[in-house]
């Protein structure tokens, strides 16, 4: 969806027209609910803040003033939500954890990977699972989402600088990951043949 689409409608809903936010609904749900997974890796947990989100949207709209801010105004109370919510959750949980324990439930959400990259994915998962939440934040808006720079700055109350810097750390971070995950995979490869 369009800036353009998205704003005429955030005007058609401030103008009282249900229909408008079923339609808004309906077109940010699935990655609502995949962002908020990916930032707290768990499904039920997730689904609670897409609908956390969009409850507040609902209610806090009319305040909105700018209908083409409205996309970094929702990632912003999501990624708040998200944050609050894992705060409150207790134990995170891994991705390959949440995929074990009844996460095939949301595979309409994550079903979009070739199985043979499967085991890539898991892995990245897995990396991305242990950056601390403002790396795992940008990371997911930037890379997921494809905001910019400057929207998840907006979005996280960040300097753009700020931004760039995280990003920066939390690729480091995952290479070092999946470098020493790689390693440690042609390690036990290497000991098992002799």
């Amino acid at each position: 969806m369009t800036k353009d689409n998205t704003a005429a409608l955030v005007r058609r809903i401030q103008s009282g027209d249900d229909q408008a936010f079923s339609e808004l609904f309906a077109d940010y749900y699935k990655k609502a609910v995949r962002t908020a997974a990916l930032l707290c890796g768990r499904e039920a947990l997730a689904e609670d803040i897409a609908q956390e989100t969009f409850v507040t949207c609902l209610m806090r709209l009319e305040d909105l003033k700018n209908p083409y801010a409205f996309e970094t105004w929702f990632w912003k109370i999501l990624t708040r939500n998200a944050w609050r919510f894992s705060e409150k959750g207790g134990r995170l949980v891994s991705m390959e954890e949440y995929m074990e324990n009844g996460g095939e439930k949301a595979a309409a959400v994550f079903d979009s990977y070739p199985s043979e990259k499967l085991a890539e994915y898991d892995a990245l998962y897995d990396a991305m699972d242990r950056l601390g939440p403002k790396l795992k934040t940008a990371v997911v808006l930037y890379y997921y989402n494809q905001l910019s720079i400057r929207e998840i700055a907006a979005v996280t109350s960040s300097l753009e600088a700020t931004v760039k810097s995280r990003l920066f750390l939390a690729k480091r971070q995952i290479r070092k990951r999946l470098e020493q995950r790689t390693e440690g995979a042609v390690h036990c490869e290497n000991g098992s043949s002799g």
